[in-house]
């Protein structure tokens, strides 16, 4: 049975590190249309656009993913080595995750919020 369930995810992401954040999504993009080209227009990406966006230090991107089931259709841990190698991989998840904006820097980008 398909799962039709709609998931959001939002991901602060370092303002000055976007570039590369943006590269790692082509890498993705390449992995889900080699790996699982049923996948292909299953999934959006969105990036919040703000004047605050350089000020703040932050970027937030929304990734809306149509269906399935979060483990086993889009797990990266997954998707990534069947089409990169376990090595090639490992490397650009890691260097993904040094794109991320700390949760209290996002926070903050958000303006004045009740505590």
């Amino acid at each position: 049975m398909t799962n039709s369930s709609t998931h959001i995810y939002l991901n602060p992401i370092r303002s000055d590190r976007v570039e590369d954040f943006e590269r790692f999504l082509e890498a993705v993009k390449v992995a889900v249309d080699a790996q699982r080209p049923d996948l292909r227009d299953r999934w959006h990406v969105l990036r919040a656009a703000g004047p605050g966006d350089k000020d703040s230090g932050v970027t937030t991107y929304a990734f809306i993913f149509d269906g399935g089931d979060l483990d086993a259709d889009w797990d990266l841990n997954v998707l990534m080595p069947a089409r990169y190698g376990q090595e090639e991989a490992g490397r650009l998840m890691s260097e993904a995750a040094g794109t991320y904006a700390t949760f209290r820097d996002w926070v903050a980008s958000l303006g004045e919020h009740d505590e």
